[in-house]
């Protein structure tokens, strides 16, 4: 067998030994199990490495945040402001004592009119933004 490998040799090709060099023989396992694993010098390779003398976690400035805290806590003030003025325009008193001097805000039944109505969604409007504004301002 030897003497037949040698002729090929002859006839110009390559001993296999030559081309696998001295590493291992595979065994005839699947081929998911037979490749060679990574070799990455002591780090793992599926995180970004750390600069070294800078600390893993490093300090990120909160103004984002706190800027978003405070829009959201304006934005609730102004939503506070139209909940306030509604309930305001919903009780009897400050509604008679806006419209008791403009006239025809009232119908013959007592109950407000379209002008009546107009004129406590405006005032409504009104609080609202005084108090959205003024709420907001503190913040």
């Amino acid at each position: 067998m030897k003497s037949s490998l040698l002729n090929k040799m002859a006839d110009g090709a390559t001993d296999l030994s030559e081309l696998l060099g001295s590493g291992p023989v595979q065994t005839n396992l699947p081929q998911s199990t037979t490749f060679s694993p990574i070799v990455t010098g002591g780090v793992t390779p599926f995180i970004d490495p750390q600069p070294s003398g800078q600390a893993a976690v490093s300090y990120k400035p909160q103004s984002h945040m706190f800027s978003s805290i405070r829009f959201a806590v304006k934005n609730f003030m102004v939503y506070f402001g139209f909940f306030a003025a509604a309930l305001i325009i919903s009780l009897s008193t400050p509604r008679s004592l806006i419209l008791q001097y403009i006239p025809n805000t009232y119908t013959s039944g007592g109950v407000p009119s379209y002008m009546g109505a107009a004129i406590l969604a405006g005032v409504a409007v009104l609080i609202a933004y005084v108090i959205g504004t003024l709420f907001g301002s503190l913040i």
